[in-house]
């Protein structure tokens, strides 16, 4: 009955976990329970499946131990072990997704720097991954920090578009409360270029305040995070120019950019100090 042997998953549990991705509506079954009991009548006006098939799903369940019975309520409930195996399998389903909506961007990842589950991403949205236009996404940025009350960024790759957007905010004075930390391959840029030095320097004089930091770390993606509701997550690509940009409004990735960006910010250096220190 173990459900190892040798290191590995014994038959009967692979058995098992086979038993159930056989069959969507079983898992549907224990998706539904996961919410709270329901009862038959309520299971099959919600799956629209014949009263048979309902029987004998409930019954393969209620054999496993995954469900169980309320005689006295006429309720169907999860089981404890019911609950650990949805869970798990749940989790699964969610990695699995993630690697099937964005094939291509999947191994670029970073995910041992992200502190959530994978799985936090299947709902998110690959931005104007369609779109033949390099920069459609990039735009897609701007316009979120044009129409933005706050956005605290953390760049490793740096898009032009927002810089772009919020010095024209600023100049009509309805700017977003801002600020922005470089990594150490973004502010070498920064502190190069002639016309990026120009405008940020112009932007925190218009604002009169500290827009712009910088750190000696790299970012393996970078991070924006829009009125502390929305992220934004650019990965650059590997053998081509360009970057994908993914878009979550996941709690816990929108928790753990919080933690990310508040962690480097209280270490970051403002940039035109940095600037000064190089002149020097």
């Amino acid at each position: 009955m173990g459900g190892w042997n040798d290191g590995g998953p014994s038959h009967s549990a692979i058995e098992s976990v086979a038993f159930l991705t056989r069959s969507e509506h079983r898992v549907h079954v224990l998706e539904l329970l996961d919410q709270g009991p329901c009862t038959r009548d309520k299971l099959k006006e919600r799956m629209n499946v014949s009263r048979v098939t309902l029987s004998r799903i409930l019954g393969d369940l209620t054999d496993r131990g995954w469900i169980t019975r309320n005689t006295s309520e006429n309720v169907y409930t999860l089981t404890n072990f019911g609950e650990l195996v949805y869970t798990d399998f749940s989790r699964l389903l969610g990695t699995v997704s993630v690697g099937s909506e964005y094939p291509n961007i999947v191994e670029r990842l970073p995910t041992e720097w992200f502190d959530f589950d994978l799985r936090c991403l299947a709902d998110s949205e690959l931005v104007a991954g369609e779109s033949a236009d390099p920069l459609s996404a990039a735009r897609v940025v701007a316009n979120a920090v044009q129409n933005a009350s706050s956005c605290d960024s953390f760049l490793g790759t740096f898009i032009t578009l927002p810089m772009y957007t919020y010095e024209e905010a600023v100049r009509a004075g309805n700017e977003p409360e801002t600020t922005v930390v470089f990594d150490a391959d973004v502010t070498e840029t920064m502190l190069t270029d002639s016309d990026l030095v120009n405008r940020w320097q112009e932007i925190e004089g218009a604002t009169e305040s500290v827009v712009y930091y910088c750190v000696e770390n790299r970012v393996p993606c970078s991070i924006d995070l829009i009125d502390e509701e929305t992220v934004f997550l650019t990965v650059d690509r590997e053998q081509q120019s360009g970057f994908d940009i993914i878009r979550s409004t996941h709690p816990e990735v929108v928790e753990w950019a919080q933690k990310v960006l508040e962690e480097y910010q209280a270490i970051a250096t403002p940039l035109k100090q940095r600037a000064s220190n190089s002149e020097t």
